[in-house]
């Protein structure tokens, strides 16, 4: 009875373990209204999430933005006034050096993980339009090349099992300005948990590191002021 309790444990761990977490992400650009949709599929299509994210809104008829005013008003509550010294400077600096430093120690095990990321499928279309003809086919040319750009990154870091699509249609001698982006990847939970797990251990060692360190600077010190 126990071997097969065992055995259980065994096949549902390697379940969970080579499981694939799809997320499909929707971004639409319409004139002034942007919506960003995610979607997620895991537990061998059992379970399912979806989210839709209203970005920005803006009211024509009295001009204001949604999401602008909210933001404005978080920030007149929390307004706050506090004098930032010297040593504030110089210990803010210190933590962001030290940030850093432990960003980049970890890039060898981001990029491990983020290659075992697997794009199906990605289609990125825009429709971009000035009133003048001429400003409308430079700005369409720009496009091009921001996309190229991002996409030639996208496919140094990540995996694609198919090739991307995308497209900007210029329209001569009127406003519009829409975009589709549609990004549908996957990956397995096993390769999640390697990363997150070597991300904490390599995170841990730094700060030990970075901390005997500076004990070491400090005690040194302390000796050659005391000689």
């Amino acid at each position: 009875m126990v071997y097969i309790w065992i055995a259980a444990a065994i096949s549902l761990l390697a379940a969970v373990w080579f499981m694939k977490i799809r997320v499909s992400i929707e971004y639409v650009h319409a004139q002034d209204d942007d919506r960003l949709t995610v979607k997620i599929r895991t537990l061998f299509g059992l379970l399912h999430i979806k989210r839709e994210i209203p970005l920005i809104k803006v009211n024509q008829k009295n001009m204001t933005i949604d999401v602008k005013e909210r933001t404005n008003t978080a920030v007149r509550k929390d307004k706050k006034k506090r004098k930032v010294g010297y040593k504030d400077v110089l210990k803010s600096t210190g933590q962001i050096k030290k940030l850093v430093e432990q960003i980049r120690n970890l890039q060898p095990v981001i990029r491990n993980f983020m290659k075992r990321i697997h794009v199906t499928k990605l289609e990125w279309t825009s429709v971009l339009g000035l009133p003048d003809a001429a400003l409308t086919g430079i700005a369409t040319g720009g496009a091009w090349s921001v996309k190229s750009a991002a996409i030639a990154i996208l496919d140094r870091i990540l995996s694609f099992d198919r090739r991307p699509e995308y497209q900007v249609i210029p329209v001569f001698n009127s406003p519009s300005s829409q975009t589709h982006l549609t990004c549908i990847f996957h990956f397995r939970v096993g390769h999640a948990i390697t990363a997150a797990f070597r991300i904490v251990v390599n995170w841990k060692g730094n700060r030990r590191g970075l901390f005997k360190l500076t004990k070491h600077q400090s005690g040194s010190t302390k000796k050659d002021s005391s000689v």
